[in-house]
C-alpha cells in the first residue's frame, strides 16, 4: 500500500511539473438577468454591475485547460418606486474551476468554458416603512453555481470572454432573496502572465 501511494504521488508530481501553468487577472461587466434584475421589489432593477478577479490556468494538452478562478461581483441596485420603494444591491464572491477547450491553442483563437462554482452572496436592502428608510442585509454562503461560455484569445496575454453564471440560492427564510436562482452574464477582459 505504501509503495502504491508513493508511486501515485510521484506520478502526480511528474505530471504537475510538466504542465504549463499561467496566471492572470480578469475584469469587466457583470449584467444581472432574470429575477436577479427583474423580480419586482426583489431584484437590482439595474442593468450593469462589475467584477474583478484572478485565475490560474493549468494547460493539460494543447487544447485542454483547467482554470481555477476567484471573482468578486458587485451588482448595485436602484429603487423600484411606489410606497415602499425597495432598493436591493447584491455582492458575490465566486470561487470555482473551469474546463476550457481551445480550438487552436491556449495562446490564440476561440475557446469554450464550462465550470462549477461555490458562491457567497450578500444582499443589502433599503425600504420605506411608515415614512422612514429602513435597511438590512441577507447573506448565503457556499451556494453551488454553474457557468458556461466562450472567448477569443488575441495573443498569449489578452483575451475577451463571455459567460453565463447561474447560482442556486434560497428563496425563503430569514436570509432568503425572494427568488431561487441568481443569474448574470459576465463579460471580461482577461490578462495573462507567464509563458
Amino acid at each position: 500500500m505504501r509503495h502504491t501511494t508513493l508511486a501515485i504521488l510521484a506520478l502526480a508530481g511528474t505530471l504537475l511539473s510538466a504542465q504549463d501553468i499561467t496566471g492572470g487577472l480578469h475584469t469587466g461587466l457583470s449584467l444581472p438577468v432574470g429575477d436577479l434584475k427583474d423580480k419586482s421589489d426583489r431584484g437590482t432593477n439595474q442593468m450593469f454591475g462589475a467584477h474583478v478577479g484572478g485565475h490560474l490556468d493549468f494547460n493539460i494538452t494543447s487544447h485542454h485547460q483547467v482554470r481555477a478562478q476567484i471573482t468578486y461581483h458587485d451588482f448595485p441596485g436602484s429603487g423600484w418606486g411606489g410606497a415602499i420603494d425597495d432598493k436591493n444591491s447584491f455582492k458575490a464572491l465566486q470561487a470555482g474551476a473551469d474546463w476550457v477547450y481551445h480550438f487552436q491553442s491556449p495562446r490564440q483563437g476561440w475557446y469554450t468554458v464550462a465550470g462549477a462554482t461555490l458562491n457567497n452572496i450578500k444582499e443589502d436592502w433599503e425600504a420605506n416603512a411608515a415614512g422612514r428608510r429602513v435597511s438590512g442585509s441577507a447573506s448565503q454562503s457556499g451556494r453551488l453555481g454553474v457557468r458556461g461560455g466562450g472567448g477569443y484569445t488575441f495573443n498569449q496575454m489578452v483575451s475577451l470572454e463571455g459567460t453565463l453564471n447561474q447560482v442556486f440560492v434560497d428563496q425563503n427564510g430569514s436570509d432568503g432573496f425572494g427568488f431561487d436562482t441568481a443569474t448574470w452574464a459576465q463579460f471580461s477582459v482577461v490578462f495573462r502572465f507567464g509563458r
